[in-house]
């Protein structure tokens, strides 16, 4: 027997926005009327003579998933994965987008129902949830077969690749010989499924061979300092950055990424951390100015402050976060010499995970897109526009 055949199967199909479902749903009716099915408008749903039900619904933001609170569906289907922002974290503490991983929850059905459940997924590379999607997947650069298991619950994810050539629809049609006239980067995602470029990325200038290097042990003559962008919900990250003066390149040598961290735990963590670059180091840094918002009991920084960590608010203002990202830019920018100005160590897994994936705004081209997993990028901007506040002595002419 068939799902829709079964009276209690229920199927949500879901895209970031409504009107992203509107060809589905046209589409929907080729295939659901001739079975008998009914559409309601109205609940954007197909009934079937069973009384299975097929429906449409949507994420756009993190509180829509509770529009499917007390619900209970035996298949879940989502299109274009890669559009749903990575704004959260899953068990393991990996990323995930906060509504997908909200509805695996509603993944049920009675005892005896004869159901399966089922979750499958579509999507392309690129979008603000690239990075998530590619990392809970294990996908590979090239986009070949994966499959990783969840260390907490057992399930097998499965990556399944889909290229054009595999489409019996579209091979060898004028489709594929549009796809020829778009930019190299395009091509390699759309035509050959490749999951290492990013067309539309905010930091075009990204070069994996030149911004990522294996680590080393730091020289203590460098300066370090560190950024922050706090979070609870959300995850905290914590970058150390060190500079070679000589050379005028800053190294991005550690992170520190959780959520859920209360002032004490972070606090302890980072000064931790700091220790590990010895115990002489001087050490401070700059936080997201929210942390500093006395909430009656003294704010998250002055909590950590107290326990020595040094934090200072980051600047934030009207156009910060553009000049945040400006200075990310001319960091990132291949030199005369060859070399960029930025270099981040390969164990900083979530900088070089979401930074080279963070698309535009979908409104200000200008900006970043914050619906994306943006934490670590804000760390980054905020650490590279501290400004020294060390005293200094001068010679003053004409006194």
């Amino acid at each position: 027997m068939s799902q829709v055949e079964n009276p209690l199967h229920r199927a949500l199909i879901v895209r970031r926005s409504y009107p992203m479902l509107r060809d589905m749903i046209g589409r929907s009716h080729e295939l659901y009327l001739p079975l008998g099915a009914t559409f309601s408008k109205q609940e954007r749903m197909f009934s079937f003579p069973s009384g299975a039900t097929i429906e449409f619904g949507y994420l756009d933001s993190p509180e829509d998933r509770f529009n499917y609170q007390g619900r209970q569906f035996s298949f879940l289907g989502f299109d274009e994965l890669t559009q749903l922002p990575g704004d959260g974290q899953d068990a393991n503490g990996e990323p995930v987008n906060t509504g997908y991983l909200y509805l695996i929850s509603r993944l049920r059905s009675p005892e005896g129902s004869g159901l399966r459940h089922e979750i499958r997924a579509t999507c392309n590379p690129g979008g603000p949830g690239h990075g998530w999607v590619k990392q809970r997947w294990g996908i590979f650069d090239d986009g070949s077969a994966s499959e990783r298991v969840d260390p907490k619950t057992g399930y097998r994810r499965v990556f399944i690749p889909a290229r054009l050539k595999d489409n019996p629809y579209l091979a060898n049609t004028d489709y594929e010989r549009s796809l020829d006239a778009l930019s190299l980067a395009d091509q390699k995602t759309l035509k050959h499924g490749r999951w290492d470029c990013y067309e539309g990325s905010y930091f075009s200038e990204w070069e994996p061979r030149l911004h990522v290097v294996n680590p080393f042990e730091v020289p203590g003559v460098w300066p370090m300092w560190r950024g922050a962008d706090d979070g609870w919900a959300a995850p905290a990250a914590v970058l150390w950055l060190a500079h070679d003066k000589i050379n005028d390149i800053v190294f991005c040598v550690r992170e520190l990424y959780r959520k859920q961290m209360t002032p004490e735990v972070m606090g302890d963590a980072v000064l931790r951390i700091d220790r590990e670059f010895g115990p002489t180091r001087y050490m401070d840094g700059v936080l997201d100015a929210a942390s500093f918002v006395d909430i009656g009991t003294g704010s998250r920084a002055q909590q950590m402050n107290r326990m020595g960590c040094r934090w200072k608010p980051a600047e934030k203002g009207p156009g910060s976060r553009i000049a945040g990202a400006s200075a990310i830019h001319a960091r990132l920018a291949i030199r005369s010499d060859g070399q960029p100005g930025l270099k981040i160590f390969r164990t900083c897994t979530n900088l070089v995970r979401t930074l080279p994936a963070l698309p535009h705004s979908r409104t200000n081209p200008d900006d970043i897109d914050t619906d994306a997993e943006d934490h670590c990028i804000d760390a980054l901007r905020y650490s590279l526009a501290r400004r020294s506040s060390g005293a200094r002595v001068v010679d003053i002419w004409g006194l």
